[in-house]
Order: C-alpha cells, then structure tokens, then sequence
C-alpha cells in the first residue's frame, strides 16, 4: 500500500472519532483502538479535542504504510463493534468511500477479516424491496406530455440513487414531486368539472379552485380520488407522502414533530408511486377493459422503454 494523503488521512480521523454516530469513541476509547491495531507505543489520551488527538497520531506514522494499514483494517473489523454488526457495516461503507480516491476499499475475508485492496469497492445493488415488479405501466404509457417524461424519469433515477446513498429526506422529497407530476399532466389532460369545487366534500377538505396547471399537490390529490383516476387506498396513503415532501421546507420541518424519513420510509411510501401510476393507467381516457386487468410490464417498470 502506498502512502495516504494527509487529506484523506483527517477524514479517516473523523470516522475514527465518531462524532454523531453509534460508533462514537471516548478519549480514552481512541487510545484502546489504536493499540487494538497493533500500535503499541500511543501515547495515552491527554484531553485535547479527539480529532485534532487522533489526526496528530495518524499523521506522525503517515510514512509507515504497514502502520496505516493496520488501523484502516481495524477500523473496519467487525470484532471492535460486538454486538453491532449494522454499524461494522456502515463503518466500512463510510470508509470504502473515504479511500476511493485513493484507489483502494476494504473488504471481509472468508473468515470476515477486513483486508485492503486494489481498486473501489463493488457498488451496492438497490435491494428488490425497491424493484418496480408491480408497475403495470411505464412513464411514457401514462404521461401526456412527452417534454416532461425525460425529468421524471430523472427523478425515479434521483430518488434510486439517494435512498441508496442514504439520503432519504431528498429521496422522499423526490418522490412527492415525482407523484405531483404525475396527477399534474392528468389534471391538464382530463376534463375536471368546476361543480366539484363547490361541493361541501371540496370545502370540508379546503382545496381551491384554479387553473389545472397551478393546482397545488393538496388538491390534485383531491380531484384525482374525486373524479376515480385513483383508488382509494393510494388517496389515502399519498396525503401523508404529501406531509413529507413539504418537509422541502426548513421552517415546515421544523415545526413538524416526529424523526426525519429514513430507509423504511422510502420503502413504504414508494408502493404509492407504483399505485398512482397503475390507478392513472388503468383510469386514462380510451383505456380499455381488457388491458386494465393485464399484468406488469417486466421488473425494470417505467425504465424499461428509456433502456431499450
């Protein structure tokens, strides 16, 4: 292994620490992890800030390769996170990304001993909870406008790559301008008569008449349920993605109680996706019986036709 630069070096001090993480380590938990590493001469923790204690360590061994290799590979050893093999996995994601540049990952053995190698690390397959085996149409099936295909299509791709990097509020976000784009095109391409505006059901759930291109989310997700171009249970479940995504917002976020999404929210909320395109589909003028109850495109949904 060559040498690692400083830079990256600082950043690996930062992982070692653990600030705001599960696998925080105290000052005198730093000096434990680096003999554990084999470093037998380290200095006992003398109370200065324990990044600025740990990156002073890593940097006077920076020329001893053998030396830096040992913490990276204890770093990410699952036998110092006993009991948590969940943070020992996202220790070494975390570190693998550090060392990219580098050329180099870190990956378990047949005996689950971390060792160092040439290269990045393989990326991470989405898991199939996430597949779109269920979408009975595509994109461009659904969608009148064609202009707006390619930026929601983007978007599925965006919302794909932040749930798998972990960053699951601007997944979720994502997702609720993804479904709004969605009704919007079937708001500006179906009829909506102005009667159901009027109707006590309309005031009750206070949405507002207006052109259909500047409907807000609340009342195309109205329209949609009251004119029958969505099923119930997706009505049901969207007005709640429709509270997250206003998340977008940092003031709504901050008087909203509760924890910010994560990994299980984007994989409960991503079936109502997958549920207004089937609904929106299966309800589009011209749509006959006999393909409403077809089965699903293929697992690759709505990239299918972008791919091909």
């Amino acid at each position: 292994m060559d040498t690692i630069d400083e830079q990256t070096l600082v950043a690996v001090a930062d992982l070692i620490c653990g600030d705001g993480t599960m696998f925080y380590r105290k000052g005198n938990e730093l000096a434990e992890f680096f003999r554990r590493a084999g470093w037998k001469e380290i200095t006992a923790y003398d109370g200065d800030t324990r990044k600025s204690w740990t990156v002073t360590h890593l940097l006077r061994r920076q020329d001893e390769p053998n030396a830096i290799e040992r913490i990276l590979t204890r770093l990410a050893d699952p036998r110092d996170y006993p009991h948590d093999r969940e943070s020992a996995n996202e220790v070494r994601d975390r570190l693998n990304l550090l060392l990219e540049v580098e050329n180099l990952h870190v990956e378990l053995d047949d005996d689950l001993r971390p060792v160092i190698k040439a290269g990045r690390a393989a990326p991470k397959s989405i898991p199939e909870d996430i597949s779109r085996q269920k979408l009975q149409y595509s994109i461009e099936e659904i969608v009148t406008d064609q202009a707006l295909v390619p930026l929601l299509n983007q978007r599925i791709i965006e919302i794909e790559k932040c749930r798998a990097n972990g960053c699951y509020l601007a997944a979720m976000i994502h997702l609720g301008g993804l479904v709004e784009g969605l009704l919007m095109d079937a708001a500006v391409s179906r009829p909506i008569p102005d009667s159901i505006w009027d109707e006590p059901e309309a005031k009750a759930e206070r949405v507002r008449r207006a052109p259909a291109d500047k409907l807000t989310l609340h009342s195309l997700i109205y329209a949609a349920h009251r004119l029958r171009w969505i099923d119930t249970d997706v009505y049901r479940i969207v007005g709640g993605l429709r509270s997250i995504r206003n998340l977008v917002h940092p003031h709504a976020q901050r008087k909203s109680p509760g924890d910010v999404p994560d990994e299980d929210t984007v994989d409960m909320y991503w079936p109502v996706f997958i549920g207004t395109v089937n609904d929106l589909g299966r309800t589009r003028p011209g749509e006959s019986s006999a393909r409403q109850a077809r089965p699903a495109v293929d697992s690759a949904g709505p990239w299918a036709r972008r791919k091909r």
